[in-house]
């Protein structure tokens, strides 16, 4: 089962541009097999372009949430590829908006 990033506040899945293995592009939630040390989630919060300076961009703002493969790979669907649409998880469920929402 994955590890994402969940917001503590707003309950937002941290998200981002990355490359599949067929070095393809897609906006989806950033996972990790292993719970991320702070280091890991520094550096995906900057990958995801969310500026320090941001009250988001605190890593402490974060906090790894374990997903069922199901959950994340619903959560990349509801993102739909599109770095306007958030995702967010809630009393165990995913929701989905736009990201001047959230």
């Amino acid at each position: 089962m994955p590890y994402a990033l969940r917001h503590a506040e707003t309950g937002t899945l941290l998200a981002g541009w990355q490359r599949n293995g067929y070095k393809l592009d897609y906006y989806g939630i950033v996972q990790w097999d292993d719970e991320p040390v702070a280091e890991a989630v520094a550096e995906a919060l900057a990958q995801a372009g969310v500026p320090p300076e941001d009250e988001a961009g605190n890593p402490e703002a974060w906090e790894a949430v374990r997903l069922t493969e199901h959950e994340a790979k619903m959560a990349n669907v509801k993102l739909r590829n599109d770095a306007g649409r958030v995702v967010h998880y809630r009393d165990g469920a995913l929701g989905v908006g736009a990201a001047r929402d959230h």
